[in-house]
């Protein structure tokens, strides 16, 4: 089940958990969950039922080899063109939310995606990708926010300190969304570029979609319509 390794990374990944955190959870070394994620050992049995149980997942949709890689879950699930717009949704969000050098922290940057695809939502009824996102100890994120910034060519991904810097290595089109989603993008990265990181985290934090969820749930998009105007983004 070599394609287990695509499914063990994504929903570790989704859902902030550590390489050392879920290998204590599956009674295995942090290099032997290397070699899983690498596509070089299985899982036995034991350990996909735990695996399931953990991400509270039925075993059968675990075993399921249609489910990755993530290409397939796009285009079954959302369309191409669905993950094409939150790609150019992520590449605006740094465009027009980097500080003055072109650099944004990976934090910053989720939290600029997460705000625009629900205000998007509030302001509209849709949002500009629809792609779910988890409740995460920094926010809300969506899991392919980390495969965008693992492969594509477009961002370049630098560690500066203790902070994961993202910049963009070419500037990209803003005729992808339409007018209002665009207005959203950028008044989202307006109110929020000058801002530390801490304090945009403190604000989603504040908001009801992630006060009312569990941890590593997914977030409905309908609850921000729960939120006064001003608490939007």
């Amino acid at each position: 089940m070599k394609y287990m390794q695509d499914v063990v990374m994504k929903l570790r990944k989704a859902t902030g958990v550590s390489q050392e955190e879920l290998a204590k959870e599956l009674g295995m070394s942090r290099p032997t969950l290397v070699a899983v994620e690498k596509g070089e050992r299985d899982l036995t049995v034991t350990e996909l039922k735990t695996l399931a149980k953990l991400f509270d997942i039925p075993l059968e949709i675990l075993l399921d080899d249609t489910l990755v890689p993530y290409e397939k879950v796009a285009a079954r699930d959302f369309g191409e063109k669905a993950f094409q717009k939150f790609l150019h949704l992520v590449l605006l969000c740094i465009k027009y939310g980097a500080d003055d050098d072109g650099k944004i922290t990976k934090t910053k940057l989720a939290k600029l995606v997460y705000l625009s695809d629900f205000a998007s939502y509030y302001k509209f009824l849709k949002p500009i990708s629809g792609l779910q996102y988890h409740k995460l100890a920094q926010g809300p994120v969506a899991i392919e926010f980390f495969d965008i910034l693992d492969t594509n060519e477009s961002i370049c991904v630098e560690k500066k300190d203790k902070a994961i810097m993202v910049s963009l290595l070419e500037q990209p089109d803003d005729g992808l969304l339409d007018k209002g989603e665009l207005a959203v993008v950028r008044a989202v990265c307006k109110k929020w570029r000058k801002a530390s990181t801490n304090a945009i985290v403190e604000f989603t934090h504040q908001q009801i979609p992630w006060k009312v969820c569990r941890d590593r749930e997914v977030i409905p998009y309908a609850l921000i319509n729960n939120e006064s105007p001003e608490n939007v983004y």
